[in-house]
């Protein structure tokens, strides 16, 4: 029999970035034909009437209905994982941009979680960073909503908008069409979104793109072990952004450079990456474990790391070298022999 093409394309989207883009059209195709829209999304207006309701049964209502209530508030809490595959374009005229958002996480989410990418196809790894990110946007989203505006928030926004910062500033040089017509390079991905969606949904779309930015800028500080805003500033960690020609020639820089052009030249068209884009965040133990993965499939690692064997290195190096650096115990640099060993012959013979 031969084989389905359409579901072994599908089973060949990595699993943490299929989830999301079935359960999308799914939820797209519930609200639209069955209209579950008030099943699926929450925000804090949402959550602030279901726990109004869950005061005033507390202090008005019997026993029963306490229960009742309170139980189905905590139950309203899976809203916090369906509002996030609810794209805001659903709930506009024009059903088509809930599409398109669909599609860009699709691509941006796959390049990140497939083989190749940032998380190489380790599971585990991409699903702790979806929930890192998803929290923080929930987090700040409900911040926002109660603290800030009352401008409404979709989630999925948010998470387009942190999966491409992060596909950004792992890939900075490569070239890309904005909206399929101005070429820019994918570091500047970013910015480009932001105009784009203040201009398509206004305000309410800067701030899902601006929130979605921050949150995945959280997750990379996270990962490379620096401070937030500090990381930001020039020689912040020792180091200064100014690059060389030398750096766009190191090993594990972006692919779409063309380093050729680069030798001898001007490399002013390089960007090298910051203090933050260094560094891998693995997934806990507990992760790997619940899903059944082996542990050794990656290797956490800071913006420090290659620092530190850098130093251990340098100093085993100027050991070896230094004649003065010997010890008394006999140990010796050049092996397990005596770092001297004399002939034998007594002094003035």
């Amino acid at each position: 029999m031969a084989n389905n093409t359409i579901v072994d394309n599908i089973l060949a989207i990595p699993p943490v970035t299929r989830f999301f883009t079935l359960a999308s059209v799914i939820a797209c195709l519930g609200i639209t034909t069955l209209g579950v829209f008030p099943q699926l999304f929450c925000n804090y207006f949402t959550l602030k009437l279901d726990f109004i309701q869950t005061y005033q049964a507390i202090k008005y209502k019997g026993y029963a209905e306490i229960f009742q209530t309170t139980s189905w508030t905590i139950i309203k809490f899976y809203k916090f994982l369906t509002s996030m595959i609810v794209p805001s374009g659903i709930m506009s005229p024009s059903k088509y941009t809930a599409l398109m958002d669909i599609y860009f996480f699709y691509t941006f989410s796959n390049h990140l979680e497939s083989y190749g990418g940032k998380f190489n196809g380790n599971f585990p790894d991409y699903l702790w960073y979806i929930i890192l990110c998803g929290t923080f946007v929930q987090i700040a989203s409900l911040f926002y909503n109660g603290v800030i505006n009352d401008l409404p928030v979709f989630p999925h926004s948010c998470m387009l908008a942190c999966v491409t910062y992060t596909w950004s500033r792992c890939n900075k040089n490569a070239r890309i069409n904005l909206m399929g017509m101005v070429p820019i390079k994918a570091y500047y991905l970013p910015l480009g979104n932001l105009l784009i969606e203040l201009i398509i949904r206004g305000p309410s779309g800067l701030v899902d793109t601006a929130i979605g930015i921050i949150c995945g800028y959280l997750y990379l500080c996270i990962q490379s072990n620096t401070l937030p805003i500090y990381n930001l500033l020039n020689g912040a960690y020792g180091e200064s952004k100014t690059r060389s020609n030398d750096d766009a020639r190191k090993v594990g820089v972006s692919s779409y450079v063309d380093y050729n052009r680069n030798f001898g030249g001007n490399t002013a068209d390089f960007i090298g990456d910051s203090i933050y884009d260094r560094g891998y965040l693995k997934a806990p133990k507990f992760l790997y474990k619940f899903l059944g993965i082996r542990t050794n499939t990656s290797v956490r690692t800071t913006a420090f790391t290659h620092q530190k064997k850098e130093k251990v290195w340098k100093r085993d190096e100027k050991r070896e070298h230094d004649p003065s650096s010997g010890n008394g115990t006999g140990y010796s640099w050049f092996g397990e022999e005596s770092a001297f060993r004399g002939k034998g012959n007594r002094l003035g013979g």
